[in-house]
This record gives structure tokens, sequence and C-alpha cells, in this order.
């Protein structure tokens, strides 16, 4: 069994914007994370391993928004995770 060239599929290697936009977008959850626990940490929220965890595991920007938002006004973690 030989495999012509039509049989073999190349690997697709991403474009150098497709790169850049991945590495942007990684970049601005970094930030919004980091802004969710500085607003925790000036509410005197603390920022729990459980915390820590639910916040870096969250990869949506409109979420860590929503998080931001609650913790402004919240007096607990549960305040800030409670789904709607």
């Amino acid at each position: 069994m030989s495999a012509d060239s039509s049989d073999v599929k190349r690997a697709r290697t991403p474009t150098d914007d497709e790169v850049l936009d991945f590495w942007h977008r990684q970049q601005h959850l970094k930030a919004d994370r980091q802004l969710v626990f500085a607003v925790l940490r000036w509410r005197g929220i603390p920022v729990t391993n459980l915390v820590r965890s639910r916040v870096n595991l969250c990869g949506s920007r409109e979420r860590l928004e929503l998080w931001m938002r609650r913790a402004v006004h919240a007096k607990d973690a549960a305040e800030v995770f409670a789904e709607e």
C-alpha cells in the first residue's frame, strides 16, 4: 500500500496573524483574571485555591467581567460566582 501525494495530509501550521491573535486573547484573559483577583482582594474577599482555580480556568472575557462587577459589591466569593 503506497501513499500518493493526494493521500498525505499536511499538518496545518498557524499563520503569524493567528498566533498573534491567540496571544492577544490569552493576554487579555490574563489581565481580566488579575483584575478579578485585585477587586476580590480590595473588597477583603479571600482568594482561596478554589477561587483562584475557578478564575484561572475561565476562558470567557464576558464571564470574567461579570465576576469583576459582582466582586465590587459582594460580601463573599459565593456572591461573585452565584449562577443566574
